[in-house]
This record gives C-alpha cells, sequence and structure tokens, in this order.
C-alpha cells in the first residue's frame, strides 16, 4: 500500500486494517460459541475468577460504560455472567463469571492460541518482540 503518505500514517493504516480483520474473522469463529468478540472480551477481563463493575470493565475496555452494560446484560441473561454485591458501591455491582462462563471462555481461549499461533507461524520470534514493543510503545504514546 502506498498512499503518497509517510512511513509513521502507512503503519496506523495497516494496523487499523489488521484490527477490522482480527475483529471480523474473530467474531466468525465465536459464532459457534453464541458469542462476539465484544463479549469475549469483557469475559477474558473477568477470566478466571477476577470480579470488577461495569465501569472498571470499560475503563480496561477503554469503551463507553454504556457499551459494556449492554455486553454485560446480555451475557448474564445468557448465564455466562452473575452480578455480585460490591461493597464500595450499592448500584453498581461486581461482575463474575459464572461456571458456564469460565468453561466457555476456556474453550474459546484454547481455540485462539491455536489460530494465533498458526497466524504467526511465518513472523520470526526477533520480528515479534519488535513488533510488541513498537506496539507498546505507540500504546503507552497514547495513555
Amino acid at each position: 500500500m502506498n498512499t503518497g503518505q509517510s512511513d509513521a500514517y502507512q503503519i496506523v493504516w495497516l494496523i487499523r486494517r489488521l484490527f477490522r480483520a482480527l475483529g471480523q474473522k474473530s467474531n466468525e469463529r465465536l459464532q459457534e460459541f453464541g458469542i462476539s468478540a465484544a463479549d469475549r472480551a469483557v469475559l477474558e477481563f473477568l477470566y478466571p475468577d477476577e470480579t470488577l463493575s461495569v465501569p472498571d470493565i470499560a475503563a480496561r475496555y477503554q469503551v463507553s460504560r454504556q457499551h459494556v452494560q449492554v455486553t454485560v446484560n446480555a451475557l448474564m441473561k445468557s448465564k455466562l455472567l452473575t452480578p455480585q454485591e460490591n461493597p464500595r458501591h450499592k448500584r453498581s455491582p461486581l461482575i463474575a463469571l459464572t461456571a458456564k462462563g469460565q468453561a466457555l471462555f476456556a474453550r474459546t481461549k484454547k481455540q485462539d492460541l491455536e489460530v494465533v499461533e498458526a497466524l504467526f507461524f511465518p513472523v520470526s520470534d526477533e520480528e515479534m518482540q519488535m513488533t510488541q514493543k513498537t506496539l507498546e510503545t505507540l500504546l503507552s504514546q497514547l495513555r
């Protein structure tokens, strides 16, 4: 891809494309589990036995609290999450995985690891380390 833009711009463009492609593939793969990539992200924050409030999840996920609330509500309806009393805030319960949610996420995580390993097969260890360091640097700039 050559848009006539700087190398930095082209890298950001590629990251956006990669993010969207990974999200699409993830959603396709997660259909067999009856969840979306957004659902999976919330489950991951609570796996294996973390308890967080919706605002805490939203802060970690870096999305709106409303978006997380909608996702959490759907996951509770599916019996994958359960509310627990929050001693710090009566109106904002802590959210935890149910046994069903833990088992489901364990299966998706196992499959994820296989998919990721296959995806990165042609990438050398040095390239992975450099990529990880670069992405961590960029992410720290945004925080």
